[in-house]
């Protein structure tokens, strides 16, 4: 049986998991931009919020791979793009281990996957007020580093990044 992608996505009418106690402000990270912080204390393994976006195929969307930040490579039938979807918070989830790191800022969450939609998930209790990191994996800053040495640029628009694509493990 073939798998049905659809390319529409939640617009955010209903709030799910830990997204009302969650907010987007500045990042404690230099040039990050804006990070995802909680309002409540929550304990290690907890499901914080979905990584949400508009579905594609790889085929369809991988032209965009090297200069879309918000792509989330499942498999080749499910991609999450979240650029264009600026009120969906899982996005805003910062990595704590990537090219500028903070002292005491660590890696707090992880991506799991769950056929094709993906959620971000406490490894550790994270207390109130923190921020969200979660790991982009080697793959992305790979990318980075190599769009910085070329210079590849793009056309930004309005919320889009600069760049880049990161992939996954799938857990299960």
């Amino acid at each position: 049986m073939r798998q049905r992608i659809s390319n529409i996505y939640n617009p955010g009418r209903f709030k799910t998991l830990l997204e009302r106690q969650l907010e987007v402000k500045k990042s404690q990270l230099p040039n990050a931009g804006k990070g995802l912080f909680t309002k409540i204390d929550i304990p290690k393994g907890t499901r914080i919020v979905e990584y949400k976006g508009r579905l594609h195929r790889w085929k369809d969307i991988k032209h965009e791979d090297g200069h879309n930040g918000y792509l989330l490579y499942i498999s080749s039938n499910a991609v999450i793009n979240a650029e264009q979807t600026l009120k969906l918070i899982g996005r805003y989830a910062n990595d704590a281990n990537g090219h500028i790191r903070v002292e005491g800022l660590r890696n707090n969450s992880e991506y799991v996957t769950v056929g094709s939609r993906c959620y971000i998930t406490a490894t550790k209790s994270i207390k109130k007020g923190e921020e969200v990191f979660v790991r982009y994996g080697k793959e992305y800053w790979d990318l980075v580093k190599k769009v910085r040495e070329t210079g590849a640029k793009r056309k930004l628009t309005k919320g889009s990044p600069s760049l880049y694509f990161f992939t996954l493990k799938k857990y299960r």
